[in-house]
């Protein structure tokens, strides 16, 4: 049985322009090493929300409080 790769998406408050997707997808970053997850996208949608996309294999769940955490360590962005 393979693993496949799965799509996680959640909203994220605060994020406004390049510069915030700069800093939070730096953070992230070595939560996902952490974590076994794979990459992460942030999609800007013209909202006061923008889309976190985190890309992981099926057997592997995302930590939301860790991925939270992140994104506060790199401003004042929430996951809502």
């Amino acid at each position: 049985m393979t693993d496949n790769f799965v799509s996680s998406r959640y909203r994220v408050e605060g994020i406004r322009d390049s510069n915030d997707v700069t800093a939070a997808l730096q953070e992230l970053y070595d939560v996902f090493a952490d974590l076994g997850l794979g990459q992460a996208m942030i999609e800007m949608t013209g909202n006061r929300t923008a889309d976190l996309v985190v890309k992981h294999k099926e057997s592997v769940s995302p930590d939301v409080a860790d991925i939270a955490a992140a994104l506060q360590r790199a401003g004042h962005f929430l996951l809502v």
